[in-house]
């Protein structure tokens, strides 16, 4: 008697085993995926923020670029196309295309602006504002994902500014000429009119 209940609490543990065992692996299943996810997504965040933050550094350092290039003279600036900034001479300029670097593509992109009637920039219309320029800065990568950052400056020609140009004897005529004429000689000039007026010399 006392074999056959040995025999019965010793297969009844065996079988508990075996519950404990499919319990396990059950609840094994369920955690480890998630687990092994977060592990994953934990360590591409990383990496993903390390290059976000190299990223940033790339990005402050084309507008400080942009803004010497400005400063060293308006028509360094003023062709509107896809450029990056490099090292000539000790001085920053702005080359043709963007640049890759440590998996970083950096790009400037230089667009014309147009103002309406009150001087505000506008998307479509209004008049072409020949002394401002959009400048958009744009670092992008592919690794671990792929993102980008962008900033968007608006330039400005602080020297020499000229709020309008007239660049043909057409254009100019379209003003009010009081005792000016113009003519195109030699490619374009404005000269005096006749002096009606009293002359203080005589």
């Amino acid at each position: 008697m006392k074999k056959i209940i040995s025999n019965y609490i010793k297969n009844l543990n065996s079988g508990q085993s075996l519950v404990e065992i499919v319990l396990a692996i059950g609840v094994a299943g369920v955690i480890l995926p998630g687990l092994i996810t977060g592990l994953v997504a934990s360590r591409n965040g990383k990496a993903q923020q390390e290059k976000r933050e190299d990223a940033v550094s790339f990005l402050k350092e084309a507008q400080e670029a942009v803004r010497s290039v400005r400063e060293s003279g308006w028509t360094s600036i003023s062709t509107d196309g896809t450029y990056h900034p490099t090292l000539s001479s000790n001085r920053w300029v702005l080359t043709g295309g963007s640049e890759t670097v440590n998996g970083l593509t950096r790009s400037i992109v230089i667009s014309s602006v147009n103002r309406d009637t009150s001087g505000a920039i506008v998307q479509s219309g209004g008049t072409l504002d020949p002394s401002t320029k959009k400048v958009l800065l744009t670092v992008s990568w592919t690794t671990p994902n792929a993102s980008s950052i962008q900033s968007t400056l608006f330039v400005t020609r602080y020297l020499d500014n000229l709020i309008y140009l007239q660049s043909s004897q057409a254009e100019f005529n379209l003003g009010i000429l009081t005792q000016t004429a113009t003519t195109n000689t030699s490619g374009g000039e404005v000269v005096l009119g006749t002096n009606v007026k009293g002359q203080w010399c005589q």
